[in-house]
């Protein structure tokens, strides 16, 4: 890995701070659900998918496993376990939410099902954002396996352009059938994945780009995507709404692009960034159980545009003292008790 980007293989501590700031960004754009036609709204949807794909992608390592059998392993104790786990934690908020009114009522069994079909299109779980971790684990199976078989970028970048065109057109289907685990979300992912990889391989040359006259470059490619966002129609991933995929791809990956530098560049070192960022699997899970309790009791929060961003501001804040009691207490839900990491990881 370059070593601008990471010094003996210490954890990315900027990268970390980037996918507190996407966190938030997630958490706000939940806080604005009411105001769909909010140009912030129309915006932060158009890239903050795209980007955790993109920021988890920039870590990959093609020579981590020797076989497709050790990624898919690894995947289920660092992302099914987790995803299972903390939607099980969300069932009381789940109630609250559906005594309150602010999710519909569904039975118990049901949102238990919408656990393993993760789909929320078909059957609801008692956390629906969770979602992204179950197509992220299909994302990164589906990528290594191009990397296993193909083994030289050139090959797994175009068969990755041939999938993700496969995710697209998958959808015209979607009166028929909507995929177990955002399948065809996950399709269309691993391209998204795949730019983060070649972004890191390609990190010097990218920051070459934009070394001289940097404000008016990145400046540049901001109004370039805000236009190509406000042509196009209201983007949504995780319910296959790719609109004009053209102006979608140019509008995330700009969008994407110049946070990542912009972060990578402010040197920012804030502890409680970093320590959103080593957690963001526990706030994808929770936020927006507790945005709705939020909400019903104070309704205002989902009435006025101002108070919206507040209550996303409210969530981001609270969920530090909820990580450290979950660390602390039910460090299990998010890490796999070593006795089953062993029945697994047995051949």
């Amino acid at each position: 890995m370059d070593n601008t980007i990471c010094v003996n293989s210490k954890r990315l501590i900027w990268l970390d701070q980037l996918k507190a700031i996407s966190m938030y960004l997630v958490i706000l754009g939940h806080s604005l659900l009411k105001f769909k036609k909010h140009l912030m709204f129309k915006v932060i949807y158009s890239f903050h998918m795209p980007l955790f794909f993109i920021i988890s992608g920039f870590t990959f390592n093609p020579n981590k496993y020797e076989r497709i059998s050790e990624c898919i392993k690894d995947k289920i104790i660092k992302l099914v376990y987790p995803y299972i786990m903390l939607n099980i934690l969300v069932l009381p908020l789940w109630y609250i939410n559906k005594i309150t009114g602010m999710v519909p009522h569904d039975s118990f069994i049901k949102v238990l099902i919408g656990i393993f079909y993760s789909n929320a299109s078909v059957v609801r779980a008692p956390s629906n954002a969770t979602w992204f971790l179950m197509t992220m684990f299909l994302t990164q199976i589906i990528y290594y396996t191009l990397y296993h078989y193909l083994k030289d970028d050139k090959s797994v970048f175009i068969m990755s352009c041939v999938m993700c065109l496969t995710g697209l057109i998958a959808p015209l289907g979607k009166e028929e059938f909507d995929a177990p685990l955002h399948l065809d979300v996950a399709l269309v992912a691993q391209f998204y994945y795949g730019s983060g990889y070649i972004l890191r391989k390609n990190f010097r040359y990218f920051q070459k780009c934009l070394a001289n006259k940097t404000f008016l470059k990145i400046l540049a490619i901001v109004i370039i995507a805000s236009f190509f966002c406000l042509i196009n129609k209201q983007v949504d991933l995780s319910n296959e709404l790719y609109r004009n995929f053209t102006y979608t791809l140019i509008t995330s990956l700009s969008f994407s692009f110049v946070l990542i530098y912009v972060v990578f560049r402010s040197g920012l070192h804030f502890k409680a960034l970093s320590y959103i960022g080593k957690n963001t699997l526990i706030i994808l899970a929770l936020h927006i159980p507790l945005l709705r309790i939020l909400q019903a009791f104070f309704p205002l929060f989902q009435k006025n545009q101002v108070y919206a961003v507040l209550a996303s501001i409210i969530i981001f804040i609270i969920m530090i003292p909820i990580i450290w009691f979950i660390n602390k207490f039910l460090k299990f839900i998010i890490k796999m008790p070593m006795f089953l990491k062993k029945i697994i990881i047995k051949d």
